[in-house]
């Protein structure tokens, strides 16, 4: 029997985390076991400014922000171990191999990307690591890089699965038989040039897939600071409820509409081995989790509601109001592709075609000077997407009233509304 377990940064924000971490793993630790880590809670918003400002040669902020992210580490390995000499010895290594690559001259934002910001994780994993040998817990701590491996896609990169089994089953199982448990690092991986990737935001959760896909493991459980999977944020809905149980289908479609729950690409790995995912309270270890997994008799009874804040709505025209025809849609695809811009909602209109995504003003801009020679663009910011799955007209009125309303598209089972 083989368990893969997936913490986030959420849940090892402070020493508090990383001890409750350590105790669930030791719980478990007679067991086959395999742990997916996260940077340590809000590291890896920290290193994104860390680059941002590092490309935009702020030196003093630059200094100014390294320091106090390199310094959030120390202490807490302070806080952490009796003798955390060795692990502090460790991660100041890995913070001046950080500090040499912002000295790079990078020509590629996205590749740049994922050579600095993926150090979040072989921190988090280091300490974790470390911490649990110190308890006289049999781990390794492998290196995610040797076994997850993709494409050159940066920020978003596929996987090359057979190479990915293939480097899982040399690496991970021999681990596994000698009774050690395996730790690794999400979101990152690397490609046939050695060059460091990243499977997307959030996307430990698919790293811990793809490890239970190819050991075929029993069951992943990702562990949350929520009560399980719910039917709506509970931090802006006190009303929301947990979902004792949900198809693989309905969670493909709630990822696909933005439910932070689930990282989009984490079942269809789970799907085809027919391996359940849990959903587990960080906070109640003992409760019953919710479970995906192929019962779909329970997923029309309880409506689903997805809200995605700072969105922007671009609307293209035709300059001469000629149709937006399919050449002229492939040739808008094209940029959105080039630009690595996931669409939440598109529609579109004899002479116009109008798209929502999250907002990032690097991507708006690059996507308007891409477009700019052949289009007309406008656009409008600060917008909130609502996703009601299994809705009623009834549910639509509460969440609408009172507001303007952009894009509403409907389908018998889902309804989408674009509103300020």
């Amino acid at each position: 029997m083989v368990r893969v377990f997936k913490f986030g940064g959420a849940l090892m924000k402070d020493v508090a985390g990383i001890k409750k971490v350590t105790s669930i793993i030791e719980e478990y630790s007679c067991e086959p076991m395999v742990v997916v880590v996260s940077a340590l809670g809000k590291t890896t918003n920290k290193l994104e400014t860390i680059l941002k400002l590092s490309l935009e040669k702020k030196e003093n902020a630059l200094q100014q922000a390294y320091f106090e992210l390199k310094s959030k580490h120390i202490a807490i390995i302070n806080q952490l171990f009796e003798n955390g000499d060795n692990t502090i010895s460790i991660i100041e290594e890995q913070f001046r191999d950080l500090w040499d690559k912002l000295q790079e001259e990078f020509t590629d934002p996205y590749f740049a990307y994922d050579q600095t910001v993926s150090y979040g994780e072989q921190f988090s994993s280091t300490i974790v690591a470390n911490y649990l040998q110190e308890r006289n817990i049999a781990i390794k701590n492998i290196d995610a890089r040797k076994i997850i491996f993709t494409n050159s896609s940066y920020t978003d990169a596929s996987i090359n699965w057979k190479f990915t089994a293939k480097a899982i089953d040399t690496i991970i199982l021999p681990c596994l038989n000698d009774n050690k448990i395996a730790l690794t690092q999400g979101f990152i991986g690397a490609d046939d040039k050695g060059c460091t990737t990243t499977l997307g935001r959030e996307g430990s959760d698919f790293t811990a897939a793809i490890l239970a896909n190819v050991l075929n493991a029993d069951n992943l459980t990702i562990w949350k600071d929520v009560p399980g999977l719910m039917n709506a944020d509970p931090n802006r809905f006190k009303e929301a409820i947990k979902l004792e149980n949900i198809s693989y289908h309905e969670a493909i479609e709630l990822a696909f509409y933005g439910a932070s729950i689930i990282h989009p690409k984490t079942i269809q790995p789970l799907k085809e081995k027919n391996i359940p995912l849990n959903v587990k309270s960080f906070d109640n270890p003992a409760s019953k989790p919710s479970v995906i997994s192929n019962d779909n008799s329970n997923d029309e009874m309880i409506h689903k509601l997805i809200i995605k804040n700072n969105q922007v709505l671009v609307s293209i025209t035709s300059k001469n109001l000629d149709f937006i025809s399919e050449e002229n849609l492939k040739m808008i695809f094209e940029c959105f592709s080039r630009n690595k811009i996931h669409i939440n909602l598109m529609q579109n209109s004899a002479v116009s075609f109008s798209v929502c995504f999250n907002y990032t003003q690097l991507k708006v801009e690059a996507l308007i000077k891409d477009l700019e020679d052949n289009f007309i663009i406008r656009y409008n910011t600060l917008l909130e997407l609502i996703t009601i799955r299994h809705y009623s007209e009834d549910l639509i009125n509460h969440h609408i009233s009172g507001r303007k309303v952009f894009l509403e598209q409907k389908s018998r089972l889902t309804v989408q509304i674009l509103l300020k």
